[in-house]
C-alpha cells in the first residue's frame, strides 16, 4: 500500500544479500527521493529502464546502484532507511521541529513546499513539511 516502504524495504533487503543494484516500480517521488540519496553519498547512481523488458503498461523501472565501502561488500553507505510518515498517520513538523538524525550523520527526507529536500536543506530554506523517512 506504501510505495515509498516498499522502495525502502526493497533497499534494506538488497544491501543484506550484498546486491549490486535493485529494481523497483517507478514514480516521481522516488525519483526525486534517489536524486536526494545520490546526493548525499548513500548510493551510487539510479537509472530509468524503459525497454519492453522493464515496462509494465506506462510504468516503467527505477535501478538503484547501491553504494558500498568496501571490495569485500561488508561496510554499506546505508546503515538503516527508516519511512517515519505512513498513510495511516502522516507525521508533519515545522521547521524548529524537524529532527536531527544521528546528530548529523545522517538525514531527514522532508516532503515541503520547496520540493522533497533533506532536514539541513529544510532548516536553511525555514521551512516544515512532511517527514517522509529517515537515513544514515
Amino acid at each position: 500500500m506504501d510505495p515509498i516502504a516498499d522502495m525502502f524495504s526493497a533497499i534494506k533487503n538488497a544491501i543484506m544479500r550484498r546486491k549490486d543494484y535493485v529494481d523497483v516500480p517507478s514514480s516521481k517521488m522516488k525519483e526525486r527521493i534517489l536524486d536526494l540519496l545520490k546526493r548525499e553519498g548513500f548510493i551510487k547512481d539510479w537509472e530509468k529502464l524503459e525497454d519492453e523488458e522493464h515496462r509494465k503498461g506506462t510504468q516503467y523501472t527505477l535501478r538503484i546502484h547501491l553504494k558500498y565501502l568496501d571490495p569485500k561488500k561488508e561496510r554499506n553507505a546505508i546503515t538503516n532507511l527508516v519511512k517515519i510518515s505512513t498513510p495511516g498517520k502522516r507525521v508533519y513538523a515545522p521547521v524548529k521541529k524537524v529532527p536531527y538524525v544521528k546528530r548529523g550523520l545522517g538525514i531527514a527526507i522532508v516532503s515541503t513546499d520547496a520540493g522533497i529536500v533533506t532536514d539541513h536543506e529544510a532548516r536553511k530554506l525555514k521551512k516544515g513539511g512532511e517527514i517522509i523517512g529517515i537515513v544514515w
